[in-house]
């Protein structure tokens, strides 16, 4: 125990609750916002959107485009209903029913599709790099696209070009490694191999563009300038409005949609316009825990229910005599105390009765005064706690002036 008398240390105590509130803060933020910890732009490694800085990802596409053209970061499902050219980067994992909305909202409006492509494993000597397990992804981003929709690995293609088609024609590429290739009906070819085989095709009757094979854009074919020029000239030809913005969708790779239509409660509590509410609980909390922490004045010793002592006895049977209300029955009994001190006092002989010895008092009393057995019988008489009082005052002061 402390000098002070104190079982813990007062700054270890403070610590440990200061700790707990900082660890209670820290798990309602997670519960509210950690989901954002594997969004686009946290660095996760293997995702494939317009953010993501590994080998399959599309930042170096959306910084060339920012130096010769205006981009925009899609995360609001609303920002989908302009002109501009929309470029879309699926997942595997993506949502179909998330697919579809996009693309009805989209309408008629220029908008690029990218498929996935490389399967991949996190590289664990670098942080948000990827080692390439192989081709094969495609097939399961395409499954957004339809069941008609086929993906397959073109072989045989060392030196190949690209050759571009209606709009793109005069566009010529090396081709990607392992090309990933695009089979439907009714598709429009803008990208081919020698074979005829679609890198990147337009969808019938609408300017919905996929791209089979990402490594047209992402930032593991634009490390080539021959690819990166070819990604540019695509996005201005594609943007058939001739707008010179391109939005880079965020909505299919869990930024916006979904969680807009699911929000999460504590997440709501720490914005507006409920920000302030929760502030001012907090700094209520706060408040309410330094009122409870900080003593005014020592601690005060509870007292004994039953105190030792006979001042402890007189006053708690005074107290239980207050509590029945039987204060004026005691009158009488006060009286024959006085008498018996009084006599006492005056030596009056000791076989003398009670009606013998109250004449005897009253020959006692001082002239002009009451005499004691009147005062005596006013006492006995009593009915409240009042007249009670006044009758024993005038008593005691009899048996006062009577007897000195």
């Amino acid at each position: 125990m402390s000098a002070r008398g104190q079982p813990f240390d007062p700054t270890v105590v403070v610590g440990i609750i200061v700790a707990g509130l900082i660890a209670f803060g820290a798990l309602i933020l997670l519960l509210a916002f950690g989901s954002d910890l594997n969004r686009p732009g946290t660095g996760s490694p293997g995702r494939g959107h317009a953010l993501s800085r590994s080998a399959i990802g599309f930042s170096g596409l959306v910084a060339l485009a920012g130096e010769f053209r205006e981009v925009r970061l899609v995360r609001d499902p609303a920002d989908l209903d302009d002109e501009n050219l929309v470029v879309v980067t699926l997942e595997p994992l993506g949502s179909p029913g998330d697919f579809e909305r996009l693309l009805d909202r989209r309408g008629s409006r220029p908008t690029l599709v990218i498929l996935p492509k490389w399967a991949t494993v996190a590289d664990p000597r670098h942080r948000g790099w990827v080692r390439s397990i192989g081709p094969g992804a495609g097939a399961i981003g395409a499954r957004l696209l339809g069941k008609d929709v086929g993906i397959d690995i073109a072989r045989n293609t060392d030196r190949a070009r690209v050759e571009g088609r209606s709009f793109l024609r005069g566009l010529s590429i090396a081709a990607p490694e392992s090309p990933q290739i695009i089979t439907a009906d009714n598709l429009e070819p803008l990208l081919t191999l020698p074979d005829g085989a679609t890198l990147l095709a337009r969808l019938p009757n609408r300017a919905i563009y996929v791209a089979a094979d990402p490594d047209l854009f992402d930032n593991l074919g634009l490390k080539n300038p021959e690819t990166a020029r070819a990604a540019l000239r695509i996005l201005d030809e594609l943007n058939e409005t001739g707008a010179r913005r391109i939005d880079f969708d965020l909505t299919m790779n869990g930024e916006g949609g979904v969680e807009e239509r699911h929000p999460n409660m504590l997440r709501t509590a720490f914005g507006p316009p409920f920000l302030a509410m929760t502030l001012a609980m907090l700094v209520a909390a706060l408040l309410a825990g330094l009122h409870g922490a900080v003593r005014f004045g020592p601690a005060r010793r509870a007292a004994r229910a039953l105190p030792f002592g006979k001042s402890a006895l007189v006053e708690n049977s005074a107290g239980l005599i207050r509590l029945a209300r039987r204060e004026p029955s005691l009158g009488g009994a006060y009286a024959a105390v006085l008498r018996h001190e009084a006599a006492r006092a005056a030596a009056a002989p000791q076989w003398l009765s009670d009606e013998q010895l109250d004449a005897y008092l009253d020959r006692l009393t001082r002239p002009g005064a009451e005499p004691f057995s009147t005062l005596a019988a006013r006492l006995g008489e009593a009915q409240d706690r009042a007249g009670l009082i006044e009758a024993a005052r005038a008593l005691f002061q009899w048996k006062k002036d009577a007897i000195r």
